[in-house]
């Protein structure tokens, strides 16, 4: 399974219209595509319902963070995720955390593509 690019605003919009509910589809969408880049599976803070727990779904999100920086460094990307920006500016800005992660995911999947079609050619 390779990370599906999305429209981070897109995201936001979908986020928004369905009062949260998409939140949890995409963490835990994420959280799998991560465990099959990374090749490991996350345990509970990658579950849908941790970002239901009030102090532990700050530590979830910093944890899906850091996932999301080891499989950067997986595939040689020098982009990274800041854990601080993700849970507290990001989740105080209007749930823009979501937009933030999105944007990283979506430059690991143009990484994962250009690797597959280097082997294809």
């Amino acid at each position: 399974m390779t990370i599906k690019k999305q429209s981070a605003w897109g995201l936001w919009w979908l986020t928004v219209i369905s009062l949260g509910v998409y939140y949890f589809v995409w963490y835990a969408r994420i959280n799998k595509e991560l465990d099959s880049v990374l090749g490991a599976e996350a345990g509970a803070s990658a579950k849908r319902w941790s970002q239901l727990i009030p102090f532990y779904g700050l530590y979830a999100l910093a944890k899906t963070a850091g996932r999301v920086n080891a499989a950067d460094a997986a595939v040689g990307s020098p982009t990274r995720v800041g854990t601080f920006t993700t849970w507290f500016w990001a989740t105080s800005w209007f749930g823009s955390h979501t937009r933030y992660l999105q944007r990283r995911l979506n430059i690991l999947h143009d990484i994962q593509a250009s690797h597959t079609q280097t082997v294809l050619v």
